[in-house]
């Protein structure tokens, strides 16, 4: 003969917990939570130097700039071999929460650069920092393309994608580059624009890179932003240089 079940009593909830106290107890009380975020900077990290050393062979040569100075270059056939190159980086950190994309943007004030020489922005470059190889000034032997990036260490970014559309008339320019990019430009109301990420792209820290970062500074990445410099086979001996001045400005 099976028993009846016996009906087991549910204590219902408050219908209104009153608010926490930290002075009177209660069974059941609410905590009101609230986070505020505030918009914080647009701005930009790179290497600080550049270096290039080139020995004559009597042919042009092209060659990417290392962030760290060359040592042993040696002419190696038509072109020149060093030692102790490293890429340079560049890190864009868009902490605003705007969404408006932005602009990398460059001028160059003490240009000594070697005459008749090409000085490029580019998303490839020399196989090994510092190494050169041959071919006319006129022909960057470097595939033109576009600078790829990806989020750094502890960024839960979203990664920039070139804009379609650039404009900054107050730096100087009002079209999207392509690659690869002349640098030049005279001041900072007279700029040329290396990168431009639509809106709604670029948001965190971002790396011009591949592969994943395994600490923040873009650590563990291969770089993307290759400044490549050619110079004619009859370049005079002697050290020369120039300052590339770097700018972010919201907007693509």
């Amino acid at each position: 003969m099976g028993g009846a079940l016996a009906a087991v009593p549910i204590a219902a909830a408050p219908a209104s917990a009153a608010p926490c106290s930290t002075s009177t107890g209660a069974a059941s009380c609410t905590v009101s939570a609230s986070v505020t975020v505030t918009a914080g900077t647009l701005t930009l990290e790179a290497s600080p130097n550049l270096y290039w050393s080139f020995v004559g062979t009597g042919y042009d040569q092209w060659a990417s700039g290392s962030a760290t100075t060359l040592t042993g270059c040696i002419a190696s056939g038509s072109g020149t071999d060093c030692s102790g190159g490293t890429a340079p980086k560049l890190l864009v950190l868009d902490g605003t929460g705007s969404g408006s994309g932005w602009a990398v943007s460059e001028y160059l004030s003490a240009n000594t650069l070697p005459s008749g020489s090409v000085f490029h922005f580019n998303g490839a470059g020399s196989a090994s920092m510092g190494d050169s190889q041959a071919s006319p000034v006129s022909t960057d032997p470097f595939s033109a393309t576009t600078p790829g990036n990806v989020c750094d260490y502890a960024s839960t970014c979203t990664p920039a994608t070139a804009a379609s559309s650039c404009s900054h008339a107050g730096i100087g320019f009002s079209s999207c580059p392509a690659y690869a990019v002349t640098l030049g430009g005279s001041d900072a109301t007279h700029q040329v624009d290396l990168y431009s990420a639509a809106a709604a792209t670029g948001v965190g820290a971002v790396c011009f890179a591949s592969g994943s970062a395994a600490a923040t500074g873009c650590t563990g990445t291969t770089p993307t932003g290759f400044f490549n410099l050619g110079i004619k086979g009859s370049t005079a001996p002697g050290t020369t240089g120039t300052t590339i001045n770097l700018a972010v400005n919201s907007g693509p």
